[in-house]
């Protein structure tokens, strides 16, 4: 999404999620004349309604996860396969680093690429 280079900006964002119940997982920001701010969440509807009644334009991308060694290399090897298979890393977040372990959130310009490419597979709710 973009936000005004106004001062509260973040600070209005995050009260209507926190009114609305929405947990901000990661997120990041760049750009200072066009702020680009990308926020993760689980509640994907209540943060469209939230964002839509700021009248904030934005855009939702799925996100896939992956827990991977935290060590040198493990970025490089990452990327590779993806590479390697044609699939192109649109954004990619660290959730969690924890006892040897890093957490990515990252989305892809093919998902199914890059499920084959990375052995994931959907999970299937319980």
């Amino acid at each position: 999404m973009a936000l005004p280079d106004e001062a509260g900006q973040l600070a209005r964002v995050s009260r209507e999620f926190a009114e609305r119940g929405i947990n901000i997982q990661t997120m990041c920001a760049i750009g200072r004349a066009a702020p680009n701010v990308a926020i993760v969440t689980e509640q994907i509807i209540e943060t469209r309604l939230a964002l839509d009644a700021m009248n904030i334009e934005y855009t939702v991308n799925e996100l896939l996860t992956l827990v991977m060694p935290d060590r040198p290399g493990s970025l490089a090897d990452f990327s590779e396969r993806l590479g390697n298979a044609g699939v192109s890393i649109t954004s990619i977040y660290v959730l969690s680093r924890y006892r040897g372990d890093t957490e990515l959130a990252f989305s892809v310009d093919d998902v199914d690429k890059a499920r084959a490419a990375l052995n994931l597979h959907e999970s299937v709710p319980p």
